[in-house]
């Protein structure tokens, strides 16, 4: 076989004129000679390249996953050392724990989740709680404007007074004093609420009783009293007022005598609203009440203590 390819190697030079081209001036000889040499050289090149030995083919194929995970999770062992040359101990490579670090995270997870869960089911009792509140707190009663009417009832603490007793003749009358024991006042109104103002009529009777050095007497007045009252919110049920009130006393002290009259009277007021509902309030107030004098009497003085209610029409 290397002889066949030595022969046709020869001829293609010797075809082309490569080799006799070249040196034409050489002789036949020379370029036989020529031509062995290089003969030889070529099969010695040939022969050495058949004697080496036989290249394996490169595997370009990818290993899958599992064959991957495995390598990578497989420890080379250690070599044994080698009792010439001294080695150092072998420390193994601490694995991670993973199983670990999940199921730590799992657990603050579901912490964090139950405490959500607690925060949240507190927050709904106490929204829960607040409208429940909400739904069975009494609402606020709005302020009605209009007319209303009501009954009032009092206690009288009258200030000590005198009578005027008739003297013989040429001389009018001498003062008697009596002193005065507490009474009670009932009645009724009727009025026009504009919102800070009220405007009301009245009628009351007013009763107490007293003593002189020589006789009792006893006191029946009845007003007719005109009143403005003025009125300041100081809450949602809750208002201050003040007022005065005027009109004509009628004044009754009957004993042995007749002690009676008819005269200017008036009072002062000072006192709170409540409202209780929207078409009901109280009304507790402080009345200094004071009569004009008359031919009979002195002026009666007393200090009254009235609970009112107001029923809107």
């Amino acid at each position: 076989m290397i002889r066949l390819l030595i022969l046709s190697i020869f001829l293609s030079l010797f075809l082309n004129g490569s080799v006799f081209g070249q040196n034409s001036n050489s002789n036949l000889a020379e370029r036989i000679a020529e031509l062995k040499a290089r003969s030889s050289l070529h099969e010695g090149k040939i022969a050495k390249l058949l004697a080496e030995p036989q290249i394996n083919r490169t595997d370009f194929s990818i290993p899958s996953n599992e064959n991957r995970v495995r390598l990578l999770s497989q420890q080379p062992p250690p070599s044994p050392p080698s009792p010439a040359v001294p080695t150092r101990p072998f420390i193994p490579v601490p694995e991670y724990n993973e199983m670990k670090e999940v199921e730590s995270s799992s657990e603050s997870i579901e912490e964090v989740e139950t405490t959500n869960d607690q925060n949240k089911s507190s927050q709904e009792i106490k929204d829960l709680d607040d409208a429940y509140a909400k739904l069975y707190e009494p609402d606020i009663p709005s302020r009605l404007l209009g007319y209303y009417f009501g009954p009032i009832l009092g206690l009288a603490f009258p200030q000590d007074g005198a009578v005027r007793v008739p003297n013989p003749p040429g001389v009018n009358y001498s003062r008697l004093p009596y002193e005065s024991d507490s009474g009670y006042l009932i009645g009724l109104q009727v009025g026009k609420d504009f919102g800070s103002v009220r405007v009301e009529a009245e009628y009351s009777y007013h009763s107490f009783e007293a003593s002189t050095s020589t006789f009792s007497l006893s006191a029946s007045i009845h007003n007719f009293f005109s009143r403005l009252i003025l009125e300041k919110e100081l809450g949602d049920r809750f208002d201050l007022r003040v007022g005065l009130g005027m009109g004509m006393g009628i004044v009754g002290l009957e004993s042995l005598s007749d002690y009676s009259g008819t005269g200017f009277a008036y009072d002062f007021v000072l006192g709170g609203s409540y409202r209780l509902a929207e078409n009901w309030s109280l009304q507790a107030d402080y009345r200094y009440f004071l009569t004009a004098a008359h031919d009979r009497y002195d002026h009666i003085k007393s200090h009254l203590w009235v609970l009112s209610a107001s029923l809107d029409l």
